[in-house]
């Protein structure tokens, strides 16, 4: 597998799990893909999505009393 093809993954990865936790996707982050790798790219992917939540004070919906389901 290629690095374009690793980075596709990664990023679509990426955009599901702040989905689920932040009801965010990538696009959302601000940042560009290089920009995220930047800052980001040398931690696993559940520690640099937490890094980037307690940066931007994120709360995780389940810290909710209601929560949608699946309906950001």
């Amino acid at each position: 597998m290629d690095l374009e093809s690793n980075n596709n993954d990664y990023f679509k990865l990426l955009s599901k799990k702040l989905e689920h936790v932040y009801c965010i996707n990538f696009n959302d982050t601000g940042y560009t893909e290089s920009e995220w790798l930047d800052r980001f790219g040398d931690m696993p992917l559940d520690e640099a999505i937490l890094a980037y939540a307690q940066k931007y004070d994120l709360t995780p919906l389940n810290n909710f009393a209601i929560t949608p389901n699946n309906n950001c």
